[in-house]
Formats: structure tokens, sequence, C-alpha cells
């Protein structure tokens, strides 16, 4: 009898997300763990199970982290805005890194032309 293969194609998204859902809490020694793994965090993963003060010690971690979809980067820059951080120069708009998508249209206009130009100098931002 002849057997049959069936190739199940897993994507690095389900791989992260499996791997993700290991976890109920993200302190940041986790979440700098993850690497990109993180882009597994689901939008509850973000909201819920990652403090205030873990997330904004990722920052640097997360930022590096490419592929987040839309809801992702929005809600990780939401929570972080929420919780008092301020994007007051340069170097704290570029530490946001690939994150810098989720900041919405108003928060945008709201910084200054100085902040723009001082992040796009810096080489964290560029990439």
């Amino acid at each position: 009898a002849a057997l049959t293969f069936f190739s199940v194609h897993v994507g690095p998204f389900q791989v992260a997300s499996s791997l993700v859902r290991k976890f109920e809490r993200f302190p940041s020694a986790t979440l700098r763990a993850l690497g990109q793994t993180a882009v597994g965090l689901s939008i509850s993963d973000i909201e819920n199970g990652i403090s205030d003060k873990d997330l904004e010690a990722s920052i640097p971690a997360l930022g590096e982290v490419r592929g987040w979809n839309a809801e992702q980067s929005s809600a990780i820059i939401n929570k972080l805005l929420s919780s008092g951080y301020q994007i007051a120069n340069g170097q704290s708009l570029a530490k946001l890194g690939s994150l810098v998508a989720g900041l919405n249209s108003s928060t945008l206009r709201s910084l200054s032309p100085e902040v723009v130009l001082e992040a796009i100098k810096l080489p964290e931002f560029v990439q």
C-alpha cells in the first residue's frame, strides 16, 4: 500500500503564535528574549499580559521586531502612550523602531518638526 504524506505549510506567524501562547504574563526579560517571535503576541496579550512598566522597558527590543500588523503596533503604542510615555525628542521617537507604524495621525501631527528631523538623522530610525 502506498503511503501518502500530507504537507502542511506552517508560516512564521503561526509558529510565533504557538510559542507565545505558552506564556500568560510577559515581563520585560521575556519580551526581550522572544525577539522576532514577539510578533505572535495577540492584542489580548499586549493589553492584559504586559504591565506598563515592562512594556516601556521592552520598547527597544519590540521596536526591532519586523512584521507587526496594524492592530498590534497600534495596541502597543496606545498602551505605551496611555501609560505616560512621552515622545519628547528624536531619541524617544527613534526608540519605537518598527512600532512607529502604530502612531495615529493626530499623534504624528502633534510631534514638532524638530523631533521628527532629529529622529530621521538617527541610524536606528532609518532602519
